[in-house]
């Protein structure tokens, strides 16, 4: 994996940056270096939250952030409930209904597409188990670069190459312990680890950029069980790993108990500074180092919006408040309307601050429920640091 030195990207980044302020410029330059942008299949990488560049992905991905857009740069499609695994803090709960058929899915792209979005997160349930995935995969090339979620299940080296073919953009896949007897409790199936590594092993020999995410609860941030799991990934020659904070939602809805304080947030900072830093090794991408109010904030319903199986419209996949279903209104049509209660990014995540009030694990709320507990927006409220720079 060859690194890109910072003075060569901002180089190569300045046709779309002209136009930023320098003062912005010279903050993006600073907190960049807190990452490791490296060099993938002729494209330069920063992490898995950006699109490779250059792709169109890209550029509709800085038009977004460069001119202030309420747009959602990033899109997550659960395009099935279905899921061969039962692990206890699942963030699709008990939602099992009806999947979306190709065409209709097909049609659902195309209003992403029009939307302007840049990334399409294709997530479930198990995506691999829908056996027209790479006709989706497909369909979203090349205006959105496309990320699937998956626990490895129900993947060879043959889907492999179709779904590269298809112009895959990364494969996530799913670890929660290099234990293999306790990643079986967690899944509730025998072999779910071995599966996990035989996926990633095939990602590496056909050329799909791959990465490990995971769950950083206390527990594993506490017993070193998380630097095991990076371990393994460099073991592996995965190119990320994705550290996600947990979050009272899905299967672990009413478990506030898992939240994180402010305090082991700032571990999940550090251990991605700390493996960011080093000059081998997969990158690291913390969620609690991007969704802070140092950087990006909360998104959700301003530049993040999640589809569930059904079509209900949330603004992310932790928040099980529906503003609509595109069943019966046009994804802009939902979009729009939501602006009143997203519009403008927050300096922290959302679900953390409602988990209280949500104990549901089953759908989410109805419109009607979710217009009562959303929190009021006030025009005081602090911007995350990259909105205010950008803004200023």
């Amino acid at each position: 994996m060859e690194h890109v030195k910072l003075f060569s990207l901002m180089k190569m980044l300045r046709p779309s940056t002209k136009r930023v302020p320098l003062s912005f410029l010279w903050f993006a330059y600073k907190k960049i270096r807190n990452e490791r942008p490296h060099w993938f299949d002729d494209k330069v990488r920063i992490n898995s939250g950006i699109p490779p560049f250059p792709s169109k992905s890209f550029d509709r991905f800085a038009d977004i952030l460069l001119n202030q857009k309420r747009i959602p740069h990033t899109i997550n499609f659960a395009i099935t409930s279905k899921c061969l695994y039962k692990c206890p803090h699942c963030l699709y709960g008990k939602r099992k209904k009806k999947d979306f058929s190709t065409n209709q899915i097909l049609d659902l792209i195309g209003e992403i597409k029009d939307l302007g979005t840049a990334i399409l997160g294709i997530t479930g349930g198990e995506p691999m188990l829908r056996l027209d995935l790479e006709e989706i995969i497909s369909a979203a090339s090349p205006e959105l670069t496309t990320i699937i979620y998956t626990t490895g299940y129900n993947f060879d080296k043959k889907r492999a190459e179709k779904l590269l073919k298809a112009d895959i953009g990364c494969i996530i896949i799913g670890i929660e312990s290099t234990d293999a007897d306790y990643q079986d409790k967690i899944r509730g199936k025998k072999g779910s680890l071995q599966t996990a590594i035989n996926a990633i092993n095939i990602c590496n020999e056909v050329g799909i950029y791959s990465a490990i995410g995971t769950i950083g609860t206390r527990e594993k941030m506490n017993s070193g069980e998380i630097n095991r799991i990076y371990n393994l990934a460099d073991s592996l020659n995965v190119k990320e790993m994705r550290l996600i904070f947990p979050s009272a939602t899905g299967s672990w809805a009413g478990h506030t108990d898992e939240i994180l304080r402010a305090d082991e947030l700032e571990l999940h900072k550090e251990f991605k500074i700390k493996y960011s830093k080093k000059q081998s090794g997969p990158i690291v991408t913390s969620l609690a180092h991007l969704e802070s109010e140092e950087m990006f904030g909360c998104t959700a319903g301003y530049n993040f919006l999640y589809i569930d199986s059904t079509g209900e419209i949330c603004p992310c996949d932790l928040t099980p408040l529906s503003f609509g279903n595109i069943k019966n209104k046009p994804l802009k049509e939902i979009w729009m309307e939501m602006e009143q209660y997203f519009p403008q990014p927050l300096p922290d995540c959302l679900m953390r601050n409602l988990s209280f009030q949500i104990k549901s694990d089953t759908f989410p709320l109805t419109p009607k429920q979710s217009k009562k507990i959303i929190p009021h927006y006030r025009k005081n409220t602090p911007l995350p640091r990259v909105y205010k720079k950008l803004w200023k």
